[in-house]
């Protein structure tokens, strides 16, 4: 973790929602949504350390440091209590702090995240990992455009290809390597309040979190990458509402 973190925060009343972004993302991927929810509510989006506005991380970049960043955004902002979204990286931080923190998070909801271990072929594994430390950058693009880009839009794939060169090389290569390791279910099964999950089809299969851990309401949204807030914006903010209206 590392202070200060850059900040979005809009609106006021009602229980806040807090808003972690993805590996390379940063605070103009939750614009749109921000806007939406401002007339109804406090909402708040950050950079996580190393990313967009915020300085780099001062250790090694790992999911229990940059939960961290969530504690400290949330402290900086007052938020006693709050609904937190993330997104991919994002979501499985976002796991890893409400399980440690069950009294602060009134609800989690989960943006496409990552599935449990063994929905990606070990194989494809070892060969990020060999190929990491030569180009994280190209190891890492060559995976999205195959797995991650697939459905999404022209203007937002060049917006993500752009946001990934900007990342350090060591939070790319480490945040990677972190990705693979980390089985979130676990710190799931441990947070009791309402969670809910936002996928794309590619998603919803039997290692996808929502099948593994109870408990996890869910929706699909068709014919989008994996940012669906980016991709299908009206459709995200109509179903994040739904969840919302729910807690």
């Amino acid at each position: 973790m590392t202070l200060p973190l850059a900040t979005d925060s809009r609106g006021a009343g009602g229980l806040p929602v807090l808003f972690a972004h993805a590996f390379a993302g940063d605070i103009s991927h939750w614009t749109a949504t921000l806007d939406h929810l401002k007339n109804q509510r406090r909402v708040v989006a950050f950079d996580f350390s190393g990313h967009g506005g915020s300085p780099g991380a001062v250790g090694r970049y790992s999911y229990d440091e940059l939960a961290k960043d969530i504690g400290a955004v949330a402290d900086a902002q007052h938020l006693e209590s709050f609904v937190l979204v993330g997104h991919s990286m994002g979501a499985a931080i976002a796991i890893e702090y409400a399980a440690a923190h069950p009294q602060r998070v009134k609800a989690l909801i989960l943006i496409d995240p990552p599935p449990a271990p063994g929905a990606i072929p070990p194989e494809t594994i070892q060969q990020i990992h060999d190929a990491l430390d030569q180009d994280p950058y190209a190891v890492i693009e060559r995976f999205w455009k195959e797995q991650m880009l697939i459905d999404a839009r022209a203007e937002v794939k060049q917006k993500l290809l752009t946001g990934l060169r900007k990342l350090p090389r060591t939070a790319a290569i480490e945040l990677t390597r972190e990705a693979f390791a980390v089985d979130s279910s676990f710190a799931l099964r441990c947070y009791e309040s309402p969670k809910f999950a936002m996928v794309t089809p590619r998603n919803d299969a039997p290692l996808s979190l929502q099948h593994v851990v109870p408990g996890i309401s869910h929706v699909v949204i068709k014919g989008t990458g994996h940012w669906i807030h980016l991709d299908k914006p009206a459709e995200f903010h109509r179903v994040l509402d739904q969840f919302l209206k729910q807690i």
